[in-house]
């Protein structure tokens, strides 16, 4: 099972566009060449802890920065599942806190952790009622 991701961007920086590709490889999507990443998985997609929140952040960060999207694709052969009834045989991971996302080491390390994960919290957090 993949997903498959490509994009062209306008009116960015060099170090932003690093910096985009950091983050998606925190995520554990794999660089493919230019700006197409794949993010593969042997036993399930993990659309709710890495898939979801990398688009997530990608789009929040190209919008802050004034960055104009000019093509993107997705394209996914893809399931995602969630079974925890079974205590004993548990299947895919529920959704959860920034804390505790399952990030990867990136090639270029610009794109924080820390940031990340509390992008993650922050957006979990205005979802609250107030």
């Amino acid at each position: 099972m993949c997903v498959t991701l490509s994009y062209d961007l306008t009116d960015v920086e060099p170090n932003e566009r690093t910096y985009l590709r950091s983050m998606l490889e925190r995520f554990a999507w794999k660089r493919r060449g230019g700006s197409v990443f794949r993010y593969e998985d042997d036993e399930y997609d993990d659309w709710l802890n890495r898939i979801v929140p990398s688009l997530m952040f990608f789009r929040s960060y190209i919008v802050a920065h004034g960055i104009t999207l000019t093509r993107f694709t997705i394209d996914a052969n893809s399931t995602s599942f969630i079974d925890t009834s079974d205590e004993t045989d548990q299947l895919g991971s529920p959704p959860c806190k920034g804390g505790l996302l399952p990030l990867v080491e990136p090639t270029n390390t610009q794109s924080a952790e820390a940031l990340i994960r509390e992008f993650v919290d922050a957006a979990i957090e205005a979802s609250k009622p107030h």
